[in-house]
């Protein structure tokens, strides 16, 4: 497949000049650059908006496994960003087994995936994408780390709850959004 290997190339030279990049900086470099199959794509239609998405991750996974066999680089590949480094710094990330690199390691999804279930899938991202933005949100709000557990966050919220808190001289709006952060992160982690 000689337009995946191209792909790829144009994947790979991007990085070397850009360690951490957004899909969508990937997606319009391949455009510009008039690289096939991405310089037909109109991204406004979900059809074509999919098959970008799905083969970008495809040749960015084949190229973490072609890092890792080399030992080169790791490539860390996240729900937005993508982000070269180098290989030691990504070991101990490696799992055993992914299924989201399982999905678009399998090409016939590129071809199979009708438009209703591109919908659907378009559906669950932006679900998926808002309730992280969300998550974000409430841990800034209670001036929390990305990692905090729930012990953490209870904490967090106790001590917070004792400054607010309109009965010990708080603020009542501030203490209902730390009251709301503690709902929401509390969905998200139980």
């Amino acid at each position: 497949m000689d337009v995946l290997l191209d792909i790829i190339k144009g994947i790979d030279n991007y990085l070397d000049d850009h360690a951490s990049v957004k899909e969508i900086e990937l997606i319009q470099h391949l455009k510009c650059i008039q690289q096939e199959p991405f310089s037909e794509f109109n991204i406004s239609q979900s059809k074509d908006l999919f098959r970008a998405h799905f083969l970008l991750k495809h040749a960015l996974y084949t190229l973490q496994n072609t890092y890792l066999d080399e030992q080169r680089f790791f490539l860390d590949i996240n729900l937005i960003n993508i982000s070269r480094r180098p290989f030691a710094e990504g070991v101990s990330e490696l799992s055993s087994y992914d299924s989201v690199k399982a999905y678009y390691l399998d090409i016939s999804h590129y071809f199979e995936t009708e438009e209703d279930e591109v919908n659907d899938l378009l559906d669950k991202f932006w679900r998926k994408f808002l309730a992280n933005d969300d998550r974000h949100a409430a841990l800034s709000v209670l001036d929390l780390p990305a990692n905090a557990d729930q012990r953490q966050v209870k904490l967090q919220y106790r001590k917070l709850a004792q400054i607010h808190h309109p009965d010990k001289g708080g603020c009542g709006e501030q203490f209902k959004k730390i009251s709301a952060a503690k709902r929401l992160l509390d969905r998200a982690l139980g």
